[in-house]
C-alpha cells in the first residue's frame, strides 16, 4: 500500500486519464480527478472508482488558468498532500505546419508545457521529500509528427521538463519520469495498451525513488506489448 495522500492526474475524465485514475485508486491513492470543464465525466470516473471501494474526487480546473491551477491545489488540501503527480492533459490537434496559427501555438504549448510546469510549481511544497512525478508523453515528442508540428514540439519540451527537474529534485528525494505510449492499437488491444501504461505508473509512483529521470515508452502492436526503460542517471 502506498502512504497516504492524494494522486493528481490531470485530464482524467476520459480515456488514458480515466484509465490511470483508476488503477491508481485501485493501489490505495485517493485520487483527485482533474478535468478542465467537463465535470459530469470526471464525475462519472469518480464514481465507478468509488464504486469498486477506491477513494477519489473532481477537481474541474484549466490548468491553463494559474488561478484556477491554484484553487485546485486549495481544494485537494482538504483531502491531504498532493504525493502523486500525473500530467496527462494534453491539446492535440492536428494541422499541415503552414496552417498552425500562433494562437494554435500558443494553446497547445499552454496546455501540455506550461500546465504541467504550473501544476508541478503548486505540486512541490507537498512532494518533497519522496513525492512522484509522472509526465505522459506519446509517439509526437519521440518520433516526430508532420501533422502535428507543435504537439511534438511541446512533448519535447515536456520529456526536457522531465530530466531537468529530475536532475534538481534528486536530492530532494522526489522522483520525475516520463512515460510514453508508443504504437498504440485500437479495441481490445487499445485496452490492454491503455492498462500495461497505467500500471507502469503505478509501479513508478510507489517504486523507492531509484527510478527518476527516466523514459519509459509502452508499445502495442496487435498481439505483441513491450516496455523498454531508458534513464538519464
Amino acid at each position: 500500500m502506498p502512504e497516504s495522500g492524494v494522486a493528481l492526474v490531470t485530464g482524467a475524465g476520459s480515456g488514458l486519464g480515466a484509465v490511470i485514475a483508476d488503477r491508481l485508486a485501485r493501489a490505495g491513492w485517493t485520487v483527485a480527478v482533474n478535468t478542465r470543464s467537463r465535470a459530469g465525466d470526471a464525475d462519472e470516473v469518480v464514481d465507478a472508482i468509488r464504486a469498486t471501494g477506491g477513494a477519489a474526487f473532481t477537481v474541474a480546473a484549466d490548468i491553463t488558468d494559474p488561478v484556477a491551477v491554484q484553487q485546485m491545489f486549495a481544494t485537494i488540501a482538504e483531502h491531504g498532500n498532493v504525493r502523486v503527480l500525473v500530467n496527462n492533459a494534453s491539446y492535440r490537434p492536428r494541422a499541415a505546419f503552414a496552417d498552425i496559427t500562433e494562437e494554435d501555438w500558443r494553446r497547445v504549448h499552454a496546455v501540455t508545457l506550461d500546465g504541467a510546469f504550473t501544476c508541478i510549481r503548486h505540486a512541490l511544497p507537498t512532494l518533497v521529500p519522496g513525492g512522484h512525478v509522472v509526465n505522459i508523453l506519446g509517439r509526437n515528442a519521440l518520433d516526430g509528427d508532420p501533422a502535428r508540428v507543435h504537439v511534438s514540439a511541446a512533448k519535447y519540451g515536456l520529456l526536457g521538463l522531465t530530466r531537468a527537474l529530475a536532475a534538481s529534485l534528486r536530492s530532494e528525494g522526489v522522483t520525475v519520469n516520463a512515460l510514453s505510449p508508443g504504437i498504440v492499437c485500437e479495441g481490445d488491444d487499445l485496452t490492454r495498451c491503455r492498462d500495461e501504461i497505467a500500471e507502469q505508473i503505478v509501479r513508478l509512483t510507489t517504486d523507492s525513488g531509484e527510478i527518476t529521470g527516466a523514459l519509459v515508452r509502452v508499445d502495442c502492436d496487435g498481439s505483441e506489448m513491450s516496455t523498454t526503460v531508458s534513464q538519464s542517471y
